[in-house]
């Protein structure tokens, strides 16, 4: 597992879900990095909720900043909002937050984990590593640009792919920034 680690960790993503933008009444909206029916969600922050905005409506609006991997972070917890990642065969979810993983195979678990955010001197990747005192592993990253993660048809399609050696077997999938 800890190879598999470190080759997802060198290989170059660019960082897509970190960009902030503002409307023409100055709200600020945080890119959350889903689309879904020609929408895209952000996180609106003035009021901490998740906002779906179109394509055209994103267009009138201007990008204004860019976080780091640990500023982002900061800013979805803050505001409730972790990775929900499921994928297929075999069919499994989870719910990955700042400090437990909420694991569901053939029974729902609760592990508390640790997460290290890490940030790439070369490119500026999210990647996001988390583990438990019990053997649990796990890496959440970025996908290169105008790529997606769609492993269920009835979840948003996300810039994010997630691995989890969950007792010693791989879970491959998806993962999407949502309300916790």
């Amino acid at each position: 597992m800890k190879q598999l680690i470190l080759l997802l960790l060198i290989l170059p993503n660019l960082l897509f879900a970190q960009e902030i933008y503002k409307n023409s009444s100055n709200q600020q909206y945080l890119s959350l990095g889903s689309t879904e029916n020609g929408k895209q969600n952000f996180l609106n922050l003035k009021n901490g909720m998740i906002d779906w905005i179109s394509q055209s409506e994103l267009l009138q609006m201007q990008q204004v900043d860019i976080l780091s991997p640990h500023v982002f972070w900061d800013k979805v917890n803050k505001n409730s909002i972790g990775f929900h990642a499921s994928g297929y065969e075999p069919f499994w979810n989870a719910i990955i937050s700042k400090n437990k993983l909420q694991f569901q195979f053939n029974k729902e678990e609760n592990v508390n984990i640790s997460m290290d955010i890490k940030s790439s001197s070369l490119t500026s990747n999210f990647v996001t590593i988390f583990h438990s005192n019990n053997g649990i592993y796990g890496l959440i990253r970025g996908l290169p640009n105008g790529t997606f993660c769609e492993a269920n048809l009835d979840k948003p399609a996300s810039i994010y792919e997630v691995f989890i050696d969950y007792k010693g077997e791989i879970f491959e999938g998806c993962a999407h920034l949502d309300k916790l």
